[in-house]
């Protein structure tokens, strides 16, 4: 009976009662720690879910280019417009001035004149 009535008297003595918070408190800011970490690396496997998914998309339109630039009609395109070649039989015409455009000072750039006065001249043709 002495022994249940010691223990009852540590259990409800204010330095059981100290210690006891002190644990609780030390508990509670482990369990909110890595709580706090836990969402932080939720939300970087998100972040990082998301860039895969661009990263895909970026990937599969590549591979649709690298397909596109094995095929023999794009060959064939390229060996016309930068090395000039054409088909036995074929002519190739030349016609002057076609490829320049008509572009004028203002539409280039570097001019002079200021970009709304260029504006203005472009829609009203003054």
């Amino acid at each position: 009976m002495a022994e249940q009535h010691t223990f009852w008297s540590v259990v409800t003595s204010r330095v059981f009662f100290v210690l006891a918070l002190l644990a609780l408190v030390g508990i509670g800011v482990g369990v909110g720690k890595s709580m706090l970490r836990r969402w932080e690396v939720e939300h970087e496997i998100g972040a990082l879910q998301t860039d895969i998914h661009a990263l895909q998309g970026k990937n599969e339109e590549l591979s649709r280019l690298i397909n596109y630039f094995q095929t023999p009609e794009f060959k064939e395109r390229e060996d016309r417009l930068r090395l000039g070649l054409q088909k036995p039989g074929e002519q190739v015409v030349v016609i002057p001035g076609l490829g320049q455009g008509s572009t004028t000072t203002a539409d280039t750039p570097g001019s002079s004149e200021p970009n709304w006065r260029q504006w203005l001249r472009y829609f009203f043709g003054s």
